[in-house]
């Protein structure tokens, strides 16, 4: 009884522990499911968000693009009236403007002036001048002022056409100026305030010496910011004043605040750290114009002064802070953009985090089922295998007694499984044996003359190859050397070629003329080919004595002559078919001449048409330029380079075909030693 107990607790044990170790790997299984799925989710995360980055910088450069354009507008323009300005001022100084300068202008009791907008001249009405102009001013100080006048026109088309210009005027040294769109009372708070002396100063040789257009950023008539470019105008070494145009801020505002990305702020700074836009101006700690540090509140103000040591037009975490830099090329302001890093991310694992959460459930209850069920149908079973062979005991050559029925289907698996690998296994054996058998049949030594070298070699794509070459000594005066490619791979390709192989050696060591000797392989070839291969053959027979190659070619690669002086040249096809496919067929023959220090190379198409990584082919071109790296080289130096040279070209991508070279180098005459009496 105690040992029947015994025997039953054993048997439940043996059930339960495989039980329990399964459950175990399942439980791993699980955690390393869940830490896969976190660290993908966390890996598309990082790149959504980078991705996020990139359209973020994307829109930020076409923002500042825009900008930079309206800022270019301005410059551009302002070069155009500038030369506007000097060709009025010298068409005034050719004509009689006294009476101009009278129909223009009134002159007040001090000398004080305004424009006289029904004089009949086409002076715009919203126009306006102010300053002095003396009664006994020169001619040239009239010209000036016929000039500033004809500008009015200029400037009305320029602030209609481009809203990014407020106001425009021109501001003489000598006193006056000119604006519009302006009031009379504007134009007199223009010219007596300090901001009008600025202006001018600013255009000045000494203050300007390179002469080019400046911006200016100040107070306006009613002391809030504005900001100006400021063009000195010129003739010849004379300074004459400065056209000033007042960029509207509250424009540069509207179009900076048209930047749509959801999150973050765009700024536009000066060089000198002064706020010119900003999208939200009702979050400002102070208004735009101000310094940027008590514009901005102080977490931002701290992320921006950091801006100069970021890389430019780039996204980048600053603090957990996103900051792009972008400096204009038109105009010295700065385009950067300030966004909250953890908002994004947040937006982000929104987007996605429901979507995981499903795939994770999923999963899970993938997992579950195919817990259960591999559970059901595999461990219990099982441990129901190991119980019923430890109870018989032994296995017997019929198998494990008693399979439990679930098991039956899998056992016959496993059986055909290790049956079909044991019949790989001879396969690869027998295919080894025929590839050691084919090798067995190429030659193996070169041969050797006192006048000629011969080495070949083979380096099949497969187990069996289906290229080969070949040489023999025909008599004391005459080598045939044979090289060929057997259509197809694999074994058939080998049969066949070791059919051809014999056959032709057999018909060469005849020693009768290649063309006829290729008549009767072919014959042979033919009569018996139910399987429709066929062969290239090229084969020639080189006489020793006067090194002239007689040649038949059946449809093969015509062979490269490497001469004495490096230049490699084709032997002369014959355009002949392949051997073995039509009855009947008279193959030509063709003779070359070699010479000393010469070297034929004969190959097969599996070195011009392997091909590399990019699928791209090594040609004939490429061959011939390391044959003719080889001048001067051995017979098996040649072969070995070049093959060399093709494994390199394909270097990584898998080998399609045989690749067969054969070298046949006449080496240079040995000089005859002196006769002594």
């Amino acid at each position: 009884m105690s040992s029947a107990t015994e025997k039953s607790q054993e048997a439940a044990t043996s059930r339960i522990r495989p039980a329990r170790r399964y459950s175990l790997v399942m439980g791993l299984s699980y955690v390393v499911l869940l830490a896969v799925s976190v660290g993908f989710f966390l890996f598309q995360i990082d790149k959504r968000e980078k991705a996020e980055w990139d359209v973020l910088a994307s829109g930020l450069k076409e923002h500042g693009l825009i900008l930079d354009a309206l800022a270019s507008a301005v410059v551009k323009r302002s070069q155009e009236i500038r030369q506007d300005a000097v060709a009025a001022y010298a068409s005034a100084l050719s004509d009689a403007h006294e009476d101009q300068v009278q129909s223009l202008i009134d002159r007040g009791e001090f000398g004080g002036i305004s424009l006289r907008i029904n004089s009949g001249a086409d002076v715009p009405s919203t126009a306006a001048i102010s300053g002095e102009f003396s009664r006994e001013a020169g001619q040239t100080d009239s010209a000036e002022l016929v000039a500033a006048v004809r500008l009015l026109t200029e400037f009305r088309y320029l602030v209609s056409l481009l809203p990014t210009i407020k106001r425009s005027a021109y501001l003489s040294r000598t006193g006056f100026s000119v604006m519009l769109p302006a009031t009379q009372a504007e134009a007199d708070a223009f010219q007596q305030g300090a901001q009008s002396s600025n202006l001018v100063e600013t255009g000045m040789p000494d203050d300007n010496p390179e002469r080019q257009g400046r911006w200016l950023f100040g107070t306006d008539r009613a002391g809030q910011p504005a900001l100006h470019l400021v063009v000195p105008v010129d003739v010849g070494d004379r300074f004459l004043g400065v056209i000033a145009f007042e960029i509207s801020m509250e424009y540069l505002n509207r179009v900076n605040g048209d930047f749509d990305y959801p999150v973050g702020r765009t700024l536009l700074v000066t060089a000198d750290d002064i706020l010119l836009a900003y999208p939200e101006e009702e979050g400002l700690r102070a208004p735009v114009g101000s310094d940027l540090t008590d514009a901005l509140p102080s977490d931002a103000a701290a992320v921006v002064a950091r801006a100069s040591a970021v890389p430019l037009r780039r996204v980048v975490d600053v603090d957990g802070t996103l900051l792009y830099v972008e400096p204009l090329e038109s105009a010295p302001w700065t385009l950067v953009y300030l966004g909250d890093r953890w908002t994004i991310l947040a937006s982000l694992i929104s987007d996605r985090g429901p979507e995981m959460l499903a795939l994770v459930a999923v999963l899970t209850l993938m997992l579950l089922i195919a817990g259960g069920l591999t559970g059901r149908e595999f461990v219990w079973p099982a441990s129901q295998l190991v119980e019923h062979i430890k109870a018989a005991g032994e296995v017997g050559p019929a198998g494990p007694p008693r399979v439990p029925p679930g098991w039956r289907p899998w056992f016959r698996t496993v059986t055909r499984v290790f049956r079909e690998n044991s019949d790989l296994v001879r396969l690869r054996q027998e295919l080894q044996i025929a590839h050691d058998m084919q090798a067995s049949v190429l030659p193996r030594e070169p041969f050797r003359h006192d006048r000629m070298v011969i080495v070949g070699q083979m380096h099949a794509a497969y187990e069996v190859g289906g290229d080969f070459y070949d040489y023999f000594e025909i008599d004391e005066k005459r080598v045939g050397v044979v090289i060929a490619d057997v259509s197809g791979k694999g074994v058939p390709a080998g049969l066949f070629m070791m059919i051809s192989r014999t056959l032709l050696r057999a018909e060469g060591l005849g020693g009768g003329d290649p063309g006829e000797c290729l008549t009767r392989v072919n014959a042979l070839l033919e009569r018996e080919n139910e399987a429709a291969m066929f062969v290239t053959v090229f084969y020639g027979v080189i006489d020793l004595e006067t090194l002239t190659l007689s040649y038949a070619n059946a449809g093969h690669n015509p062979p490269f002559v490497l001469r004495a002086d490096g230049t490699v040249v084709p032997i002369a096809p014959l355009g002949d078919l392949v051997l073995g496919v039509m009855p009947g067929i008279e193959y030509g023959s063709a003779t070359t001449q070699l010479s000393p220090q010469d070297a034929l190379f004969l190959y097969t198409d599996g070195l011009t048409e392997a091909f590399d990584v990019n699928n791209e082919e090594y040609k004939e071109a490429r061959l011939i330029e390391a044959l003719a790296r080889c001048r001067g080289q051995s017979a098996a130096e040649i072969g070995d380079r070049c093959i060399a040279d093709v494994e390199t070209f394909a270097t990584g991508a898998a080998q399609a075909d045989d690749m067969t070279c054969l070298v046949i180098r006449i080496e240079p005459e040995t000089p005859s030693a002196p006769q002594t009496s």
